[in-house]
């Protein structure tokens, strides 16, 4: 299926070059019946193309590629296991896109079947009477006129009856619905490609123009036909599959085309372009696109590698004769017609030396080619020779001499500073009093102080309850006694008494003795 989506793309391409030649050269030339063949055979040769390649291209353009004992003649395919190993969602892709493009063109293909089943309703419907291989089919309440195939569809009633039979004539003589028909199956199948319904636009178009100008030669002036045209051309809704004589959307251009002068015989010639397009799209499709679904139209040179390629070789061995040594046989006399005697040698037999053994081929198909694995020769090489190291000699033992050193250089010591002077411990004041806690933890009394000190244990003031005696036990104790200013002047009239200051002490408070 994915070939041929390839191959619709590729004729595309080619149907997409084919129209541009046309809207670039002819379409504004006004042979119309010419424009009308060439975009049926143009359409048709896009389609054929892709089906066809020249093999003998790749040999007279690429000779090294396609050299018989090169290795790219043959074509090495994967098993479905190496294909498919890493490529899994490349395979749900390529089934959607299959899905996807098959359900569109089953609805256009729907749409088609639909209108035709239309029209041909409506010609069982209403009354018709035939007349040679044309049946008319008439409607009586309807303003438009159309055809199809070899079915008229007209009012009995209608203003300028014979030009409008004799317009619709030309449409069915030269069998117009075939080529609606036609380019309505090219448009399902390359629905994807905008150039298709432009396509089919011009073929209507095309039509038209000729009718037109049957129309005008013999029946009705130009100038009256064009003003019948407008009068009748409003308000018709044109059907898709049939060829009518009033369409508004196309009005204009039937007109001017009306009042154009034709073109000179000469400008038919532009028609000989498209040979070198055809002719390079042929190359395009061989050279350009790898496929395996092509006709090969000049095949000889391929055909002729394989065919050898194919027949199995027959292997015959040769033996070698012994070489013999040169005898010289005696000379007998012959006796010629002139009389002359002549001397006839004898040569031994030429030595025949067998030439090497062809490679045996087997009958297969050239694309399933396995090619043995290559031989590798071992080359053994000797072991490298290592030659011993030369002896070292012994060194000669220097005679030990007496070295003779500088005498030291001494430098004097600096000179020992005197000691310092001794230091005279310094004087407790009177002011403070420190009182240890002997080792021994023995009370200790502390005098001078008054009756109600400031007691400071590990930097907070102990609040003192009165008539009590105060003992404690501390690490360390410092005292200040009463009276001193800078106390008072520290601690406020609390230290009056004295301070007591205490590091990791332990304070109780007992009641005094009565004596």
């Amino acid at each position: 299926m994915m070939n041929w989506l390839y191959y619709l793309l590729e004729a595309n391409l080619y149907l997409a070059a084919f129209y541009g030649f046309y809207r670039l050269v002819l379409h504004k030339e006004t042979f119309y019946s010419l424009n009308r063949g060439y975009l049926i055979v143009s359409s048709i040769v896009a389609f054929i193309i892709p089906l066809l390649q020249i093999g003998y291209l790749n040999k007279l353009l690429n000779p090294q590629q396609n050299d018989s004992t090169s290795p790219l003649l043959f074509t090495i395919k994967l098993s479905e296991a190496d294909t498919k190993s890493g490529l899994d969602w490349l395979l749900i892709t390529d089934n959607f896109l299959i899905v996807g493009y098959s359900a569109i063109a089953a609805l256009l293909s729907a749409r088609l079947l639909i209108n035709i089943y239309r029209i041909i309703s409506l010609s069982l419907k209403e009354p018709k009477r035939r007349m040679g291989n044309v049946v008319y089919v008439e409607l009586p309440n309807s303003s438009t006129a159309f055809s199809f195939f070899n079915l008229l569809f007209i009012n009995p009633s209608i203003d300028k009856k014979n030009a409008i039979l004799k317009h619709e004539m030309v449409h069915i003589q030269q069998k117009h619905s075939l080529d609606i028909i036609f380019f309505e199956i090219i448009q399902i199948l390359a629905w994807f490609n905008p150039i298709t319904y432009f396509i089919k636009k011009d073929i209507k178009l095309l039509h038209e123009y000729i009718a037109d100008g049957i129309t005008t030669d013999t029946e009705i002036q130009k100038h009256e036909y064009a003003m019948f045209l407008i009068q009748n051309s409003f308000g018709v809704v044109p059907n898709q599959l049939t060829n009518q004589i009033f369409n508004q959307s196309i009005l204009k251009r039937r007109i001017n085309m009306l009042n154009k002068e034709r073109s000179a015989g000469r400008a038919r010639l532009k028609l000989l372009f498209v040979l070198p397009i055809a002719g390079g799209m042929l190359c395009a499709s061989t050279m350009a696109f790898t496929k395996d679904y092509a006709i090969d139209l000049y095949p000889e040179k391929y055909e002729k590698v394989k065919a050898a390629l194919q027949e199995p070789v027959k292997i015959e061995t040769i033996k070698k004769t012994p070489e013999k040594p040169v005898k010289v046989e005696s000379i007998k006399k012959v006796k010629n017609k002139s009389g002359a005697k002549a001397k006839t040698i004898k040569f031994p037999p030429p030595i025949v030396t067998p030439d090497e053994p062809p490679v045996e081929r087997h009958n297969k198909n050239v694309d399933n080619v396995k090619f043995p694995p290559p031989k590798v020769k071992t080359v053994k090489f000797p072991p490298p020779i290592v030659k011993p190291d030369a002896p070292a000699a012994p060194k000669k033992a220097k005679s030990l001499k007496e070295v003779k050193f500088p005498p030291p250089i001494v430098t004097p010591d600096k000179p020992v500073p005197p000691p310092p002077p001794p230091v005279e411990p310094a004087k407790t004041s009177v002011d403070e009093q420190t009182t240890g806690i002997s080792p021994k933890n023995q009370p200790v009394t502390i005098d001078n102080i008054g009756k109600n000190p400031l007691i400071i244990n590990d930097g907070e003031i102990v609040n003192q309850q009165k008539n009590k005696a105060i003992n404690f036990t501390a690490k360390s104790a410092n005292v200040t006694p009463k009276n001193n200013a800078a106390a008072i002047a520290k601690y406020g009239e609390a230290a009056r008494d004295g301070v007591i200051k205490l590091m990791g002490g332990t304070i109780t408070f007992e009641a005094k003795s009565s004596n």
